[in-house]
């Protein structure tokens, strides 16, 4: 069921593990962006929420650029 729910992530057979990294890192890159822009809107400081975001889409797109296919990164 896994495989099937996360064929937006990569279109490539992956094991279970990394598709729970997948998942874990795409949990993660939402919250910190939905934290960042909540930031950016209230003019709070976003500095290192900004930073924070920006490293988490980094690690996203060097992970489905490694394991997945590069037609995946264009959505």
């Amino acid at each position: 069921m896994i495989p099937l729910y996360l064929m937006h992530v990569t279109a490539v057979e992956h094991s279970e593990n990394l598709l729970w990294t997948f998942v874990t890192i795409n949990i993660f890159l939402v919250t910190s962006g939905i934290i960042f822009m909540y930031r950016l809107f209230t003019q709070k400081k976003v500095r290192i929420a900004g930073i924070v975001f920006g490293i988490a889409l980094a690690i996203n797109y060097i992970l489905i650029a490694i394991f997945g296919d590069p037609f995946d990164l264009l959505g």
